[in-house]
C-alpha cells in the first residue's frame, strides 16, 4: 500500500472531520484525530500505515452510539473507515467492493 495514495484518499476526509469536531467544540476527539492525521502524514512505508489505521479502527469502536446533533461526524468517520478498508483490500490483492 503506497502511503502517498493513502494520504491522498484519507487525509482530506480526516481534515474535514477535524474541522467539524472543532466547530462542535469537541476538543478531545479533535486532538485524537489530529494525532492520527499527523501519523498518516509521517507514514513513509506501508508498515508505518499500521498505526493510523489501527487508531482509526479503535476510535470507530469507541465512538459514541448517538450522532452529535450539530454535525455529520459519524458519516465522515464511516467514510474514512470505508476508504481505509478499500485501500487495504486493494493492497492485499483482493478486489475492493464499492
Amino acid at each position: 500500500m503506497d502511503p502517498a495514495i493513502v494520504r491522498n484518499e484519507i487525509e482530506p476526509l480526516l481534515s474535514e472531520l477535524i474541522r467539524e469536531l472543532d466547530a462542535q467544540g469537541r476538543a478531545t476527539e479533535r486532538a485524537v484525530y489530529s494525532r492520527i492525521r499527523r501519523s498518516l502524514r509521517a507514514a513513509d512505508s506501508p508498515y508505518a500505515l499500521a498505526r493510523p489505521f489501527h487508531d482509526l479502527s479503535t476510535m470507530a469502536a469507541v465512538a459514541p452510539s448517538r450522532p452529535h446533533p450539530a454535525g455529520d461526524t459519524h458519516v465522515l468517520l464511516a467514510r474514512i473507515l470505508q476508504k481505509a478498508e478499500q485501500l487495504a483490500l486493494k493492497a492485499d490483492g483482493r478486489p475492493a467492493v464499492h
